[in-house]
């Protein structure tokens, strides 16, 4: 054979091996991609049921210790839920599932319970939320629509004339995302957890509705030679209050109403060093400013604008008062988990600011101005037959505000800054414990995989701020602080297909509104204007 003839076979021979292998690589990457979404749907944060358990598990070593929990939804996990009803098609390139039916439904005889309830009203009266949905992938395309609704009877409770029967459908926990491997980008509504805290998050949770947003974001923890890392940057907007339910609880018991559209720009990452197993670390920043604000000036990333207040810029538009630094709502803070595997006990804390340092010297100086924290322990306990367990759970969370306040006053938690309240359609973002609130609780249970039967005791004070700010506390002493005391049980069973949940809780709120009149007994055990309140809470999930 010739050399020129060699040199053309030798030519096309590479060629075609070069194509075959580049055929090979992208089957891989498709393959690799179709096992990676295979079950991609997310948990969302109305089944806390599910995710007790998984935490549950991962404490028992029986759960991916790579997850942190600090940065939720979460993705759903073989070992995890009931029967899938689903389909593949196109090979593996295709997949949809049904998502769970969801039926919750609650009685409340007088004050509302504010709690992790996602589009439910802080209301009083029997109210109502269904939720079912469809997953569906296309290769590196995910839809998830899961939209809820809720009714309302928003009866009228002590001091507080609601507008009856409140109706309303929201997209949800709804998603479209591309995803790769770690990777996932996409437009959600879904409602987003941020921080370690099971009860009381401070800047993220499933207190409020979820809102509409572009993510990106870790769909599993990205393994690194230094460790895990995952991640959430989210950009969106938040809505005002429907002016005919503008007396929610945490608005009328506050005075605070916001009238503008909100800009929201938020991100979380937490990070696993490989050198010390069960360790979690991370942190949040959120900045939020009218709408208005940034279709005049046109940055969406804020994250990075403005950490210290020394740097702020005197920009200013004409649409608002003041300078731009003046409009901005800035929050940010840290938290840590740490798994004792061995022990089978976990503890996590976070500490926020809701108002940025002017420099480091502040910092350093005051780091309390303006400071949050909550701070949570579990510890589960074996039984002998490695069936059944105890589990025992103490969680506290201060949003009151540190004791410098009369000299350099920080304002109230999720008010703050030119806007007047970090919240979605009246509800606060962040801890249900509310504005200027603090909470705390110790929780007993005993469960058996998913079965679980449980009793809590609980005190929430409200709006402290409001109480120490006001010189209340120097009027009267039967005029004390707002103090809700309660007790609930809680049973979650599961049955065939279905997961049934149910909630008895009890509350007394003493000093109620701060409403005692001026000759009430100094004990304050029968004053007239404490409530009593119960709720009854059901729901029934099925797969």
């Amino acid at each position: 054979m010739s050399l020129k003839k060699a040199s053309i076979v030798f030519g096309k021979t590479n060629s075609i091996t070069l194509q075959i292998n580049f055929t090979k690589k992208l089957l891989f990457i498709i393959g690799l991609l179709s096992a990676t979404l295979l079950h991609a749907q997310t948990i969302s944060m109305d089944q806390q049921p599910v995710e007790d358990a998984m935490r549950r598990a991962q404490l028992l070593g029986r759960y991916d210790s790579s997850v942190s929990f600090m940065l939720r939804p979460l993705q759903a996990n073989d070992s995890f839920g009931f029967k899938k009803i689903d389909k593949h098609f196109l090979g593996k390139w295709g997949y949809a599932t049904l998502l769970p039916v969801q039926l919750t439904q609650q009685m409340v005889t007088a004050q509302p319970f504010q709690e992790l309830d996602g589009p439910m009203l802080a209301s009083s009266g029997y109210q109502l939320m269904a939720s079912a949905g469809l997953y569906a992938r296309l290769g590196p395309l995910s839809i998830q629509l899961q939209p809820q609704y809720v009714y309302a009877a928003n009866q009228n409770f002590r001091g507080s004339i609601q507008t009856p029967n409140y109706t309303k459908t929201y997209w949800g926990n709804s998603s479209i995302r591309l995803n790769a491997g770690a990777f996932s980008v996409g437009v959600s509504s879904e409602n987003i957890t941020w921080g370690p805290s099971i009860l009381n998050p401070l800047l993220m949770s499933a207190h409020a509705p979820g809102f509409e947003h572009i993510s990106f974001n870790s769909r599993r923890p990205l393994k690194t030679f230094i460790g895990n890392f995952e991640w959430q940057w989210v950009a969106g907007y938040l809505d005002d209050v429907d002016p005919k339910f503008n007396n929610a609880v945490e608005l009328s018991a506050s005075g605070y109403l916001n009238q503008r559209r909100r800009y929201v720009n938020g991100m979380a990452a937490a990070y696993q060093p490989k050198w010390i197993k069960g360790l979690s670390v991370g942190l949040v920043r959120i900045v939020q400013e009218p709408e208005v604000l940034l279709q005049d000036n046109k940055e969406w990333n804020l994250l990075f604008r403005n950490v210290a207040r020394a740097t702020d810029k005197p920009e200013f538009v004409n649409s608002l008062v003041g300078s731009v630094e003046d409009n901005r709502d800035q929050y940010a803070s840290l938290f840590l988990r740490y798994v004792f595997a061995p022990a089978h006990a976990e503890f996590y804390t976070e500490w926020g600011r809701n108002d940025a340092f002017f420099n480091m010297r502040d910092f350093i100086q005051q780091p309390e101005h303006s400071r949050a924290y909550t701070y949570g322990f579990k510890k589960i306990f074996k039984q002998k037959n490695n069936q059944e367990y105890w589990q025992f759970m103490s969680e506290y969370t201060r949003l009151q505000q540190a004791s410098t306040f009369p000299v350099r006053t920080a304002g109230t938690w999720y008010v703050h800054g030119g806007l007047s309240g970090y919240d979605q359609q009246g509800q606060i973002l962040g801890a249900p414990s509310g504005m200027g609130g603090n909470f705390g609780m110790i929780r007993v249970s005993k469960f058996k995989g998913w079965q679980q039967l449980g009793a809590q005791l609980e005190s929430t004070t409200h709006n402290a701020d409001d109480f120490e700010g006001s010189g209340l506390a120097f009027s009267n002493p039967s005029l004390t602080k707002w103090v809700d005391y309660g007790c609930r049980i809680f049973m979650d069973y599961p049955f065939q297909n279905f997961l049934i949940s149910a909630t008895l809780a009890y509350k007394r709120s003493f000093n109620y509104n701060f409403s005692q009149p001026l000759n009430a007994s100094g004990l304050g055990i029968a004053n007239p204007n404490d409530v009593d309140s119960y709720l009854i809470k059901l729901t029934i999930r099925y797969r």
